[in-house]
């Protein structure tokens, strides 16, 4: 598995001449694309844990350089791409801090963290002044940021508000209520809450680190917020977190993966952690069987469509459910813990081993990546399905 990690980020990884930088796209076909090289905020993230696994200075290169691709107004852009265009007007899921101190954790060199905490802290402070909505956080896209990067046509429209959640086509966002003036979907995440808790979480630990005590209480301060509104989305009738319409007031019960994330924020109680794993993530009608973890459940109409996030198995999923799975201990929990671990080594070496190829993802039914021309082959976070047996 290690191999397989290595050979992808490998061959994934270019040297940038604009930026004398060297840096890890997601894909050459998509670096090709995108006028040279594109540069994904949580892609790149999770591609400095990937490359953690063989060489601890291309680990930093990714975390440091996507960090740098900051925009002017304090956020990681949802992309960063050849010529210097990046989407002014959106971020992507915050895993930069759980990253950073992951590699901390790792190799133990201060001054990562004292080189990418000012980054971090603005960008964690852009979410509640920016996409703060009756308390809690929603996706959005600023399209009046300058400069506009003029062949982007998503940029403050509700696409664009889609796109940075990360989940392109998600089905969670069908129904959705869209707000023209604010230009966000008035829809309470709670995948993106759990998220950003566990992200004020770690970057707290940071600043304890770096000594920034006013910081780390800040911090402490905005978790302890965020973790209360989070708890007003457990619908105990159906035994897991949910999205709510902000507009309707009405929960969805459209489940997807990061309903769980809740879990990674250590906001589930060990009561609501078992009722989530036992009711919901093992459970073969919604997202347990053979192949796992499908990116909308088994009984959603969309499921069928095995098209991007309408159905398909994702790394970046599994590996932040698996992290959340780890933070409750609990034989229920723990069985799941394992067999998740166990399932996506299987559905990553299963292609590896036949094809060689590390897909974008998987089909949800049957476990291939090669049955639609939308799951780049050797596209590097792929091998996070592997790196959660190898964490394991």
């Amino acid at each position: 598995m290690a191999d397989a990690i290595q050979t992808v980020i490998g061959w994934d990884t270019i040297y940038e001449p604009h930026g004398h930088r060297v840096i890890s796209p997601v894909s050459r076909i998509w670096s090709v694309g995108w006028g040279g090289y594109v540069l994904f905020d949580w892609d790149t993230f999770f591609a400095a844990t990937l490359a953690a696994v063989g060489d601890r200075d291309l680990a930093y290169a990714n975390a440091i350089e996507i960090c740098r691709e900051a925009t002017p107004q304090g956020f990681v852009p949802n992309y960063a791409r050849g010529g210097g265009w990046k989407s002014e007007d959106r971020s992507e899921p915050p895993v930069g801090a759980i990253t950073l101190l992951g590699l901390y954790e790792k190799f133990h060199d201060r001054w990562l963290l004292a080189d990418t905490f000012p980054a971090l802290l603005t960008w964690n402070r852009w979410w509640a002044e920016h996409r703060d909505r009756q308390g809690y956080l929603v996706w959005g896209s600023d399209g009046e940021n300058q400069p506009a990067n003029l062949d982007d046509g998503s940029r403050g429209t509700r696409q664009g508000a889609i796109l940075e959640s990360g989940l392109d086509n998600s089905p969670m966002y069908d129904d959705a209520t869209y707000d023209e003036k604010t230009h966000q979907l008035v829809f309470a995440d709670a995948g993106l809450m759990g998220v950003y808790i566990a992200d004020c979480d770690a970057l707290a630990k940071i600043a304890v680190v770096l000594g920034k005590t006013a910081e780390a209480k800040e911090l402490r301060e905005r978790t302890a917020k965020y973790r209360s509104s989070l708890a007003t989305l457990w619908d105990n009738n159906s035994g897991i977190f949910l999205n709510k319409d902000l507009h309707t007031g009405q929960f969805s019960h459209r489940l997807s993966p990061t309903n769980f994330y809740p879990m990674l924020a250590q906001a589930a109680t060990p009561e609501q952690a078992q009722r989530m794993v036992t009711e919901h993530l093992l459970n073969p009608e919604e997202f347990w069987g053979q192949w796992v973890i499908p990116s909308i459940a088994r009984n959603d109409p969309a499921f069928k469509d095995q098209d991007y996030w309408r159905g398909r198995i994702w790394g970046p999923m599994n590996y932040l459910v698996y992290l959340g799975l780890r933070n409750y201990h609990q034989p229920d929990i723990d069985r799941a813990r394992q067999e998740l671990s166990q399932k996506s080594l299987d559905l990553f070496l299963s292609d590896w081993r036949t094809n060689g190829h590390v897909h974008e993802n998987y089909n949800g039914a049957t476990g291939c990546g090669d049955d639609v021309s939308n799951s780049d082959r050797f596209y590097h976070w792929g091998a996070l399905l592997g790196l959660i047996d190898l964490d394991e």
